[in-house]
């Protein structure tokens, strides 16, 4: 038996085929492309195109099972979260470090599920969906659009930069001054790790101020000019300084058992949600990273403006 979707606000003006493989995750695109191609998937009872753009009360019939029966729903998660700032659209959070942000099963626990519970969710409605990603052991702010309209929005605004999302670090040896690191970046999945590849890697570029420089680690600022996967640790690790803690990419992790890196704020210059313009949204340093901080005699005066 066909199910039949009407269509609301979330997914007002999105094409059928996005739709399709939001809704549908679980079957293949080719599947869903071919039964779109011979009319078996109708929109207000017709035949329709893939890039047809959906509107608020058209009706979607799709013979495929219901997407409830193809794919366990997430488990909600009774723990707390670190609220920054929430509304209808948008779910901005301190993360803790060693939460995942989206589950690889659904017997994780992360912010999703988390915030699923936060903001009572019953089946079938949007799932909070990040529109960026922190490892699982890095801290700090974090967002999540709550409904379809604001997930397009902040993803064209990380897309577009229109955001300026900076960290904090502490690093091991002397960095004094400022500069803009840059070495191409690309993944080495066997390793599971991101690498410096001068011949195929992809432009990677990443903006640094020493904060306090002591003779065996510092604190630095740092700003992602791209946005590539473990970036930042990549490239601290480069130039010789890795991130007090970061194992995986050259510390010894004698001082601490994660990297001792924290998102602190996230900046947003204008983007479909207009009233977020000009805002900017801080995470206060997780007790782990001020006494890292403190074991190195790094000075804090620098950054209790910025947070």
């Amino acid at each position: 038996m066909a199910k039949i979707w009407k269509i609301d606000e979330d997914y007002d003006c999105v094409r059928l085929d996005r739709f399709l493989r939001k809704k549908y995750s679980e079957v293949p695109l080719g599947a869903i492309m071919r039964a779109i191609r011979k009319g078996r998937v109708t929109v207000n009872g017709e035949k329709t195109d893939p890039s047809y753009r959906l509107y608020r009360g058209d009706e979607v019939s799709v013979p495929f099972e219901d997407p409830a029966k193809l794919k366990p729903s997430l488990n909600v998660a009774d723990k707390p979260l670190e609220v920054i700032f929430m509304d209808e659209n948008v779910l901005i959070i301190n993360k803790p470090a060693g939460l995942l942000s989206q589950p690889a099963s659904n017997e994780d626990d992360s912010v999703v599920n988390r915030a699923l519970n936060l903001i009572n969710k019953t089946k079938g409605g949007f799932i909070p969906t990040p529109a960026h990603r922190l490892d699982r052991n890095i801290s700090g702010v974090m967002a999540l659009a709550l409904n379809f309209r604001s997930l397009r929005a902040l993803t064209a605004m990380f897309r577009n930069r229109r955001v300026a999302k900076k960290y904090l670090a502490v690093v091991r040896g002397r960095l004094t001054g400022e500069g803009v690191i840059e070495a191409p970046l690309e993944r080495d999945e066997r390793f599971l790790k991101t690498v410096v590849n001068k011949g195929a890697g992809k432009r990677s570029a990443t903006r640094y101020m020493s904060l306090s420089a002591g003779n065996h680690a510092s604190l630095v600022a740092l700003e992602p000019i791209t946005g590539r996967s473990h970036q930042l640790r990549v490239h601290l690790s480069h130039i010789g300084h890795p991130i007090v803690g970061d194992v995986k990419y050259g510390d010894s992790g004698k001082e601490a058992r994660r990297p001792m890196l924290h998102a602190y704020s996230l900046e947003i210059f204008g983007n479909d949600l207009s009233y977020l313009a000009g805002k900017k949204f801080c995470a206060p340093l997780p007790a782990d990273l001020a006494a890292v901080i403190n074991l190195f005699d790094l000075s804090l005066d620098t950054i209790i403006g910025m947070l």
